[in-house]
């Protein structure tokens, strides 16, 4: 990729400036075609391992040559594997899964992907994007094009683990000193009663 840059710069030299539209963003190709991702569910948390099935449909009537299908993985991946594709990126929330395939008129084809799931941050603190919610999306790019001709995306829901575990925290040191004023509190009272005596005396 490096290489190729910089020969189109050296060639670049020696013509004349291109103009701007060069530059413009390139607009998906003309076709018609579709994605859907899923993991058939709605809810998981850390430590689970999501099974994504990616479909792809050619719905027009012509050849599409190399489309690149691209998964990426819920902010919290630690791990990801892409059947018959391969897995870029390193580290939680940077890893997603791609493939190359022809997509032929009308047909639909099937891609597979894994994702492992690790902890979210500490929630008593503010939580990074994407940490509230396992949010995956896929979608087709079609003659090396860097607008998407398709996504679609899949949305598990993560528990509150750490505001849950804060409040049985709180609930347990509640019932323990519940438990100590129970069994001390006469005795308490009777000390205090003592002292008050004294002091009238």
């Amino acid at each position: 990729m490096r290489t190729a840059a910089v020969c189109a710069l050296l060639g670049a030299a020696s013509l004349p400036g291109p103009s701007a539209v060069a530059y413009a963003p390139q607009a998906p190709p003309a076709v018609s075609v579709t994605v859907a991702v899923t993991d058939g569910t709605d809810d998981t948390e850390a430590g689970k391992r999501l099974e994504y099935r990616i479909t792809v449909h050619n719905l027009g009537a012509t050849d599409v040559r190399r489309a690149r299908i691209e998964q990426r993985m819920p902010a919290t991946t630690t791990a990801a594997t892409a059947a018959g594709g391969i897995v870029q990126g390193h580290g939680m929330g940077r890893q997603k899964a791609i493939w190359r395939s022809d997509l032929p008129a009308h047909d639909i084809q099937v891609f597979t992907a894994t994702a492992v799931l690790g902890d979210r941050p500490d929630l008593t603190t503010t939580a990074a994007p994407g940490t509230l919610r396992a949010a995956a999306t896929a979608c087709v790019y079609v003659d090396g094009s860097y607008a998407p001709a398709a996504c679609s995306g899949d949305v598990d829901d993560l528990p509150e683990t750490h505001p849950e575990d804060a409040g049985r925290d709180g609930w347990v040191w509640w019932a323990v000193a519940a438990a100590v004023a129970a069994l001390l509190g006469p005795g308490v009272v009777r000390a205090v009663r003592r002292r008050r005596t004294a002091k009238g005396r």
